[in-house]
């Protein structure tokens, strides 16, 4: 089958009809008819069975589907970067990007990108770590954004910044210790609030955790940063947040310490290695290094009283 063929067999496959099927390629319905017919003489069995309520695949013509499916899937991205570059103000930008990410810093990305690049749609999912590595080779984005490097050998990580750790605690937690008092006896008692799952940033949870010595137990465990800091608002306990997160907390009702003795936490972009982003992508791209270093340097936490 050539990539024409290819392309009517899908056709006819996801809408179940020949006219509907040349409505969606822009073509006659006659034409359909005889590429379907050629494809099948050339095979030398038949592809499509007709039935009351349209045309039924037979079984060879669904084992054909299943193993050109990601064949037509690489078609459309072909087709979709050609439209990119050929209009170049114009395209689209498909990216993932995990819940810490998505809530803290890209919203300043997007309003950035719509105002250099106003032509070009922008699609973002929010996923977490373990969803990347499909996501990414689906092809269902063109890049994701994440800490740490991504562990699968398919995946490409691009260093974008690195930065600090930092524990975060509500001020009237806090302020509850004596100001002369450190930070492992001012917490010695305050519960921890964790996360499930392999997320990388448990590990560092649990390494401060026994280092401050706070309380053993089930405690609460969460899915997200975001609502382990929600928790943390409301004065249940202390976590450990991103230095994205950090420069973000109201210092009247948080303090952010900087966890000097955990490693620095680094953000990465990643992309499969057999499919590089677009032009579109790579523009965007482009913009996050300034980007992030704005962010950082307009939003270091403040240092709580002691």
């Amino acid at each position: 089958m050539n990539l024409r063929q290819l392309e009517v067999f899908q056709a006819v496959l996801q809408t179940g009809n020949m006219s509907a099927a040349a409505r969606l390629l822009c073509v006659t319905p006659s034409a359909v008819s005889k590429a379907v017919a050629h494809t099948e003489l050339q095979l030398g069995y038949r592809l499509f069975i007709r039935t009351p309520t349209g045309l039924t695949p037979t079984p060879e013509a669904q084992v054909l589907a299943a193993e050109s499916l990601s064949i037509h899937r690489q078609l459309d991205a072909l087709q979709r970067t050609a439209r990119n570059l050929a209009t170049s103000d114009s395209g689209d930008v498909r990216l993932a990007a995990i819940p810490s990410i998505t809530h803290e810093f890209l919203p300043r990305l997007i309003q950035h990108h719509a105002q250099q690049h106003p032509q070009v749609g922008v699609e973002v999912r929010t996923i977490h770590q373990d969803q990347m590595t499909q996501a990414l080779l689906t092809r269902s984005v063109d890049f994701g954004l994440g800490f740490y490097k991504h562990p699968h050998p398919q995946i490409a990580s691009d260093l974008l910044v690195s930065g600090r750790l930092y524990l975060a605690v509500a001020q009237s937690v806090w302020s509850r210790a004596p100001r002369a008092a450190a930070a492992s006896a001012r917490l010695a008692r305050v519960p921890v609030i964790r996360l499930v799952g392999d997320d990388p940033m448990r590990q560092s949870i649990d390494e401060l955790a026994h280092r401050l010595g706070t309380p053993g137990g089930p405690g609460i465990q969460v899915q997200t940063s975001r609502l382990a800091l929600e928790l943390v608002r409301l004065g249940m306990g202390w976590t450990v947040v991103d230095f994205l997160t950090a420069t973000r907390l109201d210092p009247q009702q948080m303090f952010a310490l900087e966890l000097h003795e955990l490693p620095p936490m680094s953000l990465y972009s990643y992309h499969a290695r057999a499919f590089p982003p677009g032009l579109a992508a790579m523009r965007m791209l482009a913009m996050l290094p300034a980007l992030l270093r704005e962010a950082l340097s307009a939003g270091q936490p403040r240092a709580p009283r002691r």
